[in-house]
C-alpha cells in the first residue's frame, strides 16, 4: 500500500507543469472573450446605425460640429449650448446624467422642421391642391369657393384666421372615405410632385430645414426619442414625417375622426365592425386642437413625460417649451428673421428675442445660425399674387 501511494503522488516538477497549463487556458479562454465582446459591439453598433460621432458623442467627447452639423455656421453659439446639454445629459459621470428612456425631445413641425412660409402651412397648401389643382377630385362647390378665397390671401402673403374653421372642416370633409394609408400616400405624392409656391428648386417634400434634420439625426444618435407635436391634423403630420423615420405611435397633434366601413351613423360604441370593413377617415376634426396649452396636455396625456427638449417656432408652441424648461430641460425656438433666404418677419423676430431673453429659451436664427437652410439650388422668388399685383410682402 505503501509503494502504491508513493507512485501516485505527483513530482513538484509536475504539478509546476500542471499549474503552468491552467494559467495558459485561462489566459487563452479570457482573450477568446474579449474579441467575441468586441465584435459583438461594434456589429451591434453598425445594426443600430450609430455613427463614429455617437459614440464619441455618448462618452463626453466633443463633436466635430462641421461634421455633424454641415449646414450650420460653426461659430453658432446656440447650437453649442444644445451639444453641451446633450452630453451634458447624455455622460454617467455627470450629476444631470438621464437615461436613454427619459430623452424625450419633441418638435413642432410646421415653421420648426418643415417651411411654413410656403406660403402657409402644409396642410393648407395640401387642401389647396386637392381641391382646385387635383383632377381626379371634385370638391363641393362651397369648399372650392372658399378654398378659392384662402388661395387669393395666401398667395399674397395674408394668413386670414377668419378661413380657419371652414378649412377645418373642409379637410376632413375633402378627405373622407380614405383609409389611413391612402390618405397618406396622397399626401406622400403631393408632396414629392407639387413645386413649394415662393421658391425655386424645391417640391414640398424637399422643404425640410436642413439645420433642423441633423439636430434630429443628432439627437437620435445619443437615444433620444423623438416626437412631432403638432397643432395639424394627425394623418397629415403623419404623413409628412413618415419620411424622416418618426413612426406615426410617435406624432402627437390634432386628433381626425376615424370610422369603419360598415359603421354609418352608429356610435362607436354601439356597433362591432365585421372582420371584411375596414376604418376609415371620417369626419369632422377634434374641436381640440393641439396648439399653445393643448400641447402640453396632448403630451402629458400621449407620452406621459417631460420633455428633456422642446423645438419650436410660434406662439402655439410656448407653452410646450415652458413644459420643457419647468422640468431642468430646454426651450429652444427657430426664429424666422432671415429675409433673404426665406420669407423672415422682422418685426415678429424682435418679440421673440425679447421673448427668448424674458423665458430663458435658446433661440436658433435662420439669419445668424444656419449657413444655409433648404440646401444648394434653391432660390426665394416672389409669391405668385404679388406678382400679379405689381408689389412685393412677406409670405403669411
Amino acid at each position: 500500500m505503501a509503494d502504491e501511494r508513493a507512485g501516485s503522488q505527483l513530482s513538484s516538477k509536475d504539478i509546476l507543469m500542471l499549474v503552468m497549463a491552467f494559467l495558459l487556458g485561462v489566459t487563452l479562454t479570457a482573450l477568446a472573450l474579449t474579441i467575441k465582446t468586441k465584435q459583438t459591439t461594434q456589429q451591434a453598433g453598425g445594426n443600430n446605425g450609430q455613427t463614429e460621432q455617437s459614440a464619441t458623442a455618448k462618452a463626453g467627447a466633443s463633436v466635430d460640429i462641421a461634421k455633424t452639423f454641415p449646414s450650420w455656421n460653426s461659430n453658432s453659439a446656440s447650437l453649442a449650448e444644445l451639444v453641451a446639454y446633450v452630453q451634458d445629459v447624455c455622460d454617467p459621470n455627470s450629476p444631470n446624467y438621464k437615461e436613454p428612456a427619459q430623452r424625450i425631445a419633441t418638435f413642432d413641425m410646421d415653421g420648426t422642421i418643415i417651411s411654413e412660409k410656403a406660403p402657409m402651412y402644409v396642410d393648407y397648401m395640401l387642401l389647396i391642391h386637392r381641391v382646385l389643382d387635383d383632377p381626379n377630385h371634385k370638391a363641393d362647390p362651397d369648399v372650392v369657393e372658399l378654398l378659392e378665397k384662402i388661395q387669393w390671401e395666401a398667395m399674397r402673403g395674408n394668413k386670414n384666421s377668419d378661413y380657419s374653421p371652414g378649412k377645418r372642416i373642409a379637410i376632413a370633409h375633402e378627405f373622407a372615405g380614405m383609409t389611413p394609408e391612402e390618405f397618406r400616400a396622397y399626401v406622400n405624392e403631393f408632396l414629392d410632385t407639387v413645386p413649394v409656391e415662393g421658391f425655386e428648386g424645391m417640391t414640398y417634400g424637399q422643404s425640410f430645414y436642413k439645420p433642423m434634420l441633423e439636430v434630429i439625426d443628432y439627437l437620435r444618435a445619443n437615444d433620444f426619442d423623438v416626437w412631432m407635436v403638432s397643432a395639424c391634423e394627425r394623418e397629415v403630420t403623419r404623413g409628412v414625417v413618415e419620411r424622416l423615420g418618426i413612426p406615426a405611435d410617435h406624432v402627437v397633434a390634432t386628433n381626425v375622426a376615424y370610422t369603419t366601413t360598415g359603421q354609418g351613423e352608429e356610435l362607436p360604441y354601439k356597433y362591432t365592425m365585421e372582420q371584411d370593413e375596414q376604418v376609415l377617415m371620417g369626419e369632422p376634426l377634434s374641436s381640440e386642437k393641439c396648439e399653445k396649452n393643448g400641447k402640453v396636455l396632448a403630451i402629458a396625456r400621449e407620452i406621459g413625460a417631460h420633455p428633456l427638449l422642446a423645438f419650436g417656432n410660434s406662439s402655439g408652441d410656448y407653452a410646450m417649451l415652458n413644459y420643457a424648461e419647468a422640468s431642468g430641460g430646454m426651450g429652444l425656438l427657430v426664429v424666422a428673421d432671415d429675409l433673404v433666404r426665406e420669407y423672415g418677419n422682422e418685426k415678429n423676430s424682435a418679440e421673440q428675442y425679447a421673448l427668448v431673453t424674458d423665458e430663458s429659451w435658446t433661440a436658433f436664427s435662420m439669419a445668424n445660425d444656419w449657413a444655409t437652410i433648404y440646401g444648394e439650388g434653391v432660390t426665394k422668388t416672389e409669391l405668385p399674387g404679388l406678382v400679379e399685383d405689381g408689389e412685393l410682402a412677406e409670405a403669411a
